[in-house]
Order: structure tokens, then sequence, then C-alpha cells
């Protein structure tokens, strides 16, 4: 299935673009500085000259402040530098994101900015850390299956050269070199200390290419003084008497220098976690949290210096909700009577509700949900049934006996019973699954993902009330994360046994709070129990009515629509003009034409620093441009680098093949186009990018010539209707949005309008618009869930 990109997807990317480029400036700039530093410190035989070199890291971070491109509630905060293992400068970035709110795609995405726009290629070396078991088997199936839109994306960036690998994998050079490899990690594994991963550090028969030859003792020296933290073997029980560099997967991390993703950063701020991390000598660390942890200076005995979290972006969960990636508002029913069953009956009751309205969204749209309930319970060991606390087998055997459900329909999720590994039951998306309850205690941990779950029923709520809101994320997600515009299946339920409201709502508000959702807690909905105890947070929904002239008034709005022979569906621009391109008539030569024979390359733009035997020139920087192995102009990375604006690689092979052939016709040899391969390509991209967009006009315009896109009103059910009724959260006598008379806005076509529901920017549009004298009536279009066009 296809992903959509949301709006703050976008949003997130479209900051790190910013980043990435900011920071490849800063880096070219302080290089510049570093070698002029290098020169006078050799030259006053001073090296405490190099104390001063920038921090291009910190630079970037300042610029961005400067520019007001950081998080509003970050722009105090002050860059924290992070250095890797031999004391080298990392760019760190972290994405706050709520639970939920696709992490693993956004890590995804940014990879190839990070290695196209950082690094300058398309292979090498991703570590990829998560913090448990659940995710770990969930993120290592989604990037091994190749079917999977994850698994699609980096297949696109590398030129389908993806190599998963699990840190038992064999690892070579080679494979680092030709390949983009992701390595999954376990955060316990990465623990220096943990005896499991000290395995890392031990000599293996299976990772090739990255020690020296064994009997080469200036090539280890010269191996250990590029990367001084590299593990070597005790000299007294060796059989060398020089420092021999082990052959383990530890120092080859050392050595790749690999870019790191930390999922759920927030729990790798440890001083251990820190520094192994750090340790693998990473070239660039994102991290990804729902709740970045800022790391608080620390004195005594064992100083610690601050490490806030660079909070580069922040998605809020009104962000996730106007996406439709979750169920909200959130409605919760404490029930204070005695017997759990009464509980279990009215999570049941809802659930049959859900499940009706499932079945009608089925015939209208054919989109399948099948509503599930999440029991927890008190109990679940085999020896634990009592009579006393509420057990597994309890609940199983009313649902059966009393709520009428088949044994087939019930999965229990325990430490000792696993009925979801059953083979029927392991996709709980397929329509041939038959579970609608899922019972457990509290094996539903963080990384289990089943979008279908509605209702969470929590017997055990009083007794276990933390137990309890940790479940409280698996009901969330929306299904196919798309609004149905069914409202009950749009919102997300819990019934608790025996808990006071108010203690139910707090909890819950701290457990949204902790998956970066705090600003969603007032979507959490009590009900009035007449007896005072309806949670004073909470706030019903209202349905705000047209005005009266406009009551009974049909309002239709055309939709860009893709007209074929299969029907009428709403315009995909990627399927339906990006990749119905014909390049084949593309003529490369004006591109060669506008090419200058005099190309130059800056001599700044790239360096490498190289070991020597000379004990007055020890380090040296060399351009690159001057090595030998780099000045062939690689057709087939030059293929891969065009592969995300020309999709088709055949098409691609052949005009990059007619570029060179051309520039060869003008002059270059291949000496000058592989030291000018960079530049070139960056005006390959350049000049495809805009004929790409000019072809995609050219076959949008057409196909509007054509009928095969239209955009007008049809008289089939192909047009968006507006709403008879608008939905608010505000209560009865809230302050509603005035003019600049303190009148309330008279010409809205819904009323009344509440001012709590409208930014700064919407209230100033709105009271202008209201004061236009030709003007019928107005409407504020809501994001995602009102009138949407693409074209």
């Amino acid at each position: 299935m296809a992903l959509r990109e949301l709006d703050y997807q976008q949003k997130v990317l479209k900051r790190l673009d910013e980043y990435l480029q900011v920071l490849a400036h800063q880096k070219a700039s302080t290089e510049a500085v570093v070698a002029a530093l290098q020169l006078a410190a050799r030259q006053t035989h001073n090296p405490a000259l190099l104390q001063h070199a920038p921090d291009f890291a910190s630079l970037t971070w300042n610029e961005l402040r400067a520019a007001g491109k950081l998080p509003a509630s970050r722009m105090q905060v002050d860059y924290s530098p992070r250095t890797d293992g031999t004391g080298q400068t990392v760019p760190n970035v972290v994405f706050k994101v709520p639970t939920g709110g696709g992490k693993t795609f956004l890590a995804v995405a940014a990879l190839p900015r990070i290695f196209n726009q950082w690094l300058g290629r398309n292979t090498g070396f991703v570590l990829w850390v998560v913090p448990n078991e659940a995710i770990y088997t969930q993120t290592l199936r989604q990037l091994r299956d190749r079917q999977h839109p994850f698994r699609q994306m980096l297949d696109v960036m590398s030129g389908n050269r993806v190599q998963i690998m699990e840190k038992d994998t064999p690892l070579s050079a080679t494979d680092v070199d030709s390949k983009l490899c992701i390595m999954l990690l376990m955060l316990q594994a990465s623990n220096r200390q943990n005896q499991s991963t000290l395995k890392m550090f031990r000599d293996r028969g299976d990772v090739h290419g990255f020690a020296p030859p064994e009997g080469d003792q200036q090539a280890h020296a010269r191996a250990l003084a590029a990367t001084p933290n590299l593990n070597v073997y005790d000299m007294a029980d060796g059989a060398y008497h020089w420092p021999v560099v082990k052959d383990s997967l530890g120092n080859a991390l050392r050595t790749i220098r690999p870019v790191v993703v930390v999922d759920e950063g927030q729990k790798a701020t440890s001083e251990l976690a820190y520094s192994t991390l750090y340790g693998f000598n990473p070239c660039f660390v994102l991290e990804l949290t729902a709740t970045p942890k800022d790391v608080a200076a620390r004195g005594g005995r064992n100083p610690l210096v601050a490490r806030p979290a660079n909070v580069l972006v922040e998605v809020y969960g009104k962000d996730l909700d106007n996406a439709g990636m979750i169920k909200m508002p959130m409605n919760v029913t404490p029930l204070s009577g005695t017997d759990w069953r009464d509980t279990l009956a009215a999570a049941l009751e809802k659930l049959h509700t859900l499940a009706q309205q499932a079945v009608s969204l089925q015939s209208n749209t054919g989109r399948y949900i099948r509503p599930i309930l999440l029991v927890q319970v008190e109990r679940t060991g085999a020896e634990q049934r009592d009579g006393q606390h509420i057990h597994a087998l309890d609940a199983k055997e009313w649902l059966m006996n009393v709520g009428g459900l088949e044994e087939a329909e019930i999965a229990i999720k325990t430490a000792e019973t696993n009925d979801l590994k059953e083979p029927e039951n392991q996709n709980l998306l397929s329509p041939l699954n038959r579970v609608r309850a899922i019972i457990t205690k509290q094996a539903l941990q963080e990384g289990w993902d089943c979008p279908f779950a509605y209702v969470l029923c929590a017997l055990a709520a009083s007794q276990n009330m933390s137990a309890m809101t940790q479940l409280i994320g698996r009901i969330l997600r929306q299904p196919h994360t798309e609004k149905t515009g069914i409202a009950a299946l749009d919102e997300s339920y819990v019934f608790t046994h025996h808990a006071k409201s108010g203690e139910v709502a707090e909890a819950i508000k701290k457990q949204l709070e902790q998956d970066g959702m705090g600003d969603l807690v007032q979507e959490i909905r009590l009900p009035d129990s007449g007896g005072g105890n309806s949670g004073d947070g909470g706030r019903n929904v209202r349905l705000i009515p047209r005005r009266s002239a406009f009551a009974h008034t049909e309002i239709y709005l055309p939709m860009v629509l893709h007209v074929a022979d299969d029907g009428v569906r709403e315009l995909d621009y990627e399927n339906d003009i990006l990749l119905a391109l014909d390049w084949r008539g593309l003529d490369v030569a004006t591109l060669v034409q506008e090419i200058p024979d005099n190309l130059q390359v800056a001599e700044q733009q790239m360096q490498r620093i190289v070991l020597t035997d000379d004990v007055e020139k020890p380090v040296v920087a060399e351009l690159v441009g001057a090595v030998a192995e780099s000045t062939a102009f690689d057709t087939v990375h030059a293929v891969r680098m065009i592969s995300d604006i020309m999709a088709h690689p055949w098409w691609a092979f052949v005009l990059v093949e007619e570029f060179v052939n051309g520039l060869r016709q003008c002059g270059f040899s291949d000496e000058k186009l592989g030291r000018s391969a960079g530049i070139l390509i960056a005006r390959l991209r350049q000049w495809l990018a805009k004929q790409r967009n000019g072809m995609a006009e050219n076959l949008f315009k057409e196909k509007v010539r054509r009928g095969g896109i239209q955009f007008r009103l049809r008289t089939d059910r192909h047009n968006w209707k507006m709403p008879l009724a608008e939905v608010t959260f505000e209560p009865k006598g809230a302050a509603q949005l005035a003019n600049d008379n303190g009148v309330p806005v008279e010409k809205s076509l819904f009323s009344p309008l509440y001012v709590n529901e409208f930014n700064r920017e919407e209230s100033q549009v709105a009271v202008y618009l209201d004061g236009e004298k030709a003007l019928q009536w107005w409407h504020r279009n809501a994001a995602r869930s009102h009138y949407a066009i693409q074209g």
C-alpha cells in the first residue's frame, strides 16, 4: 500500500533539508579555517592553535536559530555539541514526534537526504538502534519486506542495493562500499558493558576488510593513529609485541563511521548508552522520540556536563489528528460498580455498535475495518486463578458464554500464552482474521501495532493504573491512517472498572504527555454522571448548525478527478502524472551545450585526511580530485543519483550515457569527467528536475484537454459536499469569535464560532471577510477533514 506523505511529515523533512544545506556550508567553511590553523600551528610549532577550530555543528544550529527555524520551545536552548570516540564533531538532531506519528517513515525518508546532501553518496552503513524486542522485530520485518513501502524507499535510494543486517550477520568492506547496509541493534546490545555486546568487540571470522593484515606493524599503527579508539589485543597474550587491531564488529563500526538512527532517543541518554553510541564514531546521529530528554549538569565526584536534546523540529498530537493518524477524541467511561462483568458488558456493547458502523462503511466504500476490544485483566498465570482476582480465563469464559463471541474470535496474549502467534491470527488486519477481542495484562507493550483496536476495557485499572495507561497507545492508531468520516469509527474508547473518574483522567493525561500528545488532553471526554463526578477537564462534542438562511442550501465543490477506463477516482499525482511521463524523447544536447569548457571544481569542496610515514608531516590533506581512483566518471552511480527524479533506470542509463558522450565530443577527457563528476551530476539533476516539471505540466494539461483529468461539478457522487453542521468541542457559553467592535461575526456559514478554534492569522482573515459588504457567507476550511484538491 502506498504511503501518503502528510503535511507534518513534509514539514519535518523540509526542515531537515534546510539544516543539511546549512550544515554542508558551515562544514566547508570550517575546513578552510582548520586548514589555516593547521598551517599556522606547524609554522609556529604551537599545536594549541587548533583548539580555536570552530564547531560547524554549533554554527549550523546558531544560524537556524537566528533565522527562526528552530521550535519555539527550544529557541533559548543552546546546541549541545557531540563528539565521537576520536574527538571529532558529530552532527546530531532530534525529531520530536508523538507515538504513532510515523517515526520509522521519517527515519527512512531522512536517510537519502543525509546520504546525498551530507555524505555525497547513496551507499554506506546505517546503525539503526531500537529500544526493545517488539520494535526490533517490527522494524526488521518492515525493512526486509521488499513489498513494504519503507523497503521500497530504500531500494530507490540505493538502486536496489540494500542489505538488512543483524549484529551476527557477516560483514565485509565491499558490502559497505557498494551497498546500503542497515544493521539493526537493540539498545541493550549496544551497551559496552553488557556481556552479550562484549562479543561485538571480540575477533570474528566473518568480519572482513576493515582491520590491517595481521603481520603489518605499520598498517596497524596507521589504523590506530587514524582511529585511536579501536580495540587491540593484549600485547602480553599476543604473538606480536606491538598493538594489533582486533578484527571485530565493534572495530568495523568505528572504522566505517556509520550514520546512526536512534529510535526512542530518550532511552539512550545515560552516560553508558551515550558513550557507547558515540564510541562507534558515527558521522551523523538522528534521534526520534516523543519526549526528548534534557540531561542536566551534575557536580560531585562524577561531574557531568549538561546535555540537552538538540530538537530540530516538533510535531504535536494535533498534527497527527489533523492528518488522520490517530483516533481522537478519546471517550473514557469510568464505571464505579463492584461487578467487573458490567464493565466488560458495556465495552462489548460498544464493540458491537462499532462493528455495525464498520459494516456500513464497507458496504458504502469497500473499506474494511474489524473493530477489536482489548481487555486488561488482573491475573494471567495458570496457577493464579483464585476466584478473588479477575483472571484472563474468567474474561474469556464470560465473552463466550454471555457475550456470545466464539472461541476463535478471542485471543489471549500473556507471558505464557500467545494466541496471536497462531498462523490464522498473525495478520490482524486481514479480512480472513476472526479476532475481535484480545485479553492481556501488560503483554501488549510498545511496538505492538493494530489500528483495528478501538476499545480498551481496563478491568485492572484500580489495581494497576500504569499498566492501563500503557495500553492507551494501543487503541490510538487510525486504520489506514485516514479518517473514515464516521464519527464513531474516528474515535477511541476506554472503559474502566472500579476506578475514580479524576484519577483515570489524570493518568491518561500523563500518558498522552509521555507519548508526546499533551496538547490533546482536552480531547479526553468523560461522561456526566449526575453525581458531580464528571471530570472537569472533559469536553463533549456538539454540532454547530448553519445559519438559518443557508440551512437547506446544497453546496458542492468540484474535485480533481482522474477519469479512465477503470472508473473515476481522485487524482494520484505521483502515479497518474510522474510515473506516466515519457522520457524517451528527451534531448540532453541542450544541457551539454550549457556546460562550460572551463568547468572548475572548487578546491576546498572535499578533502581526504591521509596518514604518512613522514615524522614531520604525519597527517596531510589531499584534494579528492587528485586521487587516481576517484578520477573515473561512474555511470552507474550517476544513474542512482538521479533515480528519485527519473524513476526508470534503463532510460536514465541511456540518458547519462548520452550526456557523457556529448561532453566527450565537447573536449572533456576521462580525467576531467571524473574530476568534475560531482558538479556534473548536480547540473544534470537540476536540468532533469526542470524537464520533469515541464513534462508533468504538459501531461497534466493534455489529460485535462482530453478529459482524463477533470475539475468540474459532476452529476454523480464524485463531488465534495459541504456538511450541514460542524463539530465543536467548545462548551456552551464559550467566547465567540468577534469583530473589532466586539460583536460576534455575522456572515460565517456556521454559527456560533468560538475564538479558541481559530489561530491569530485565521481570526484576522475571518474578521476581515466578515466586514465585506458584497460577501454573503464565508467558511474556514479545516485541514484534512474538509475540502482539499491536488493538481
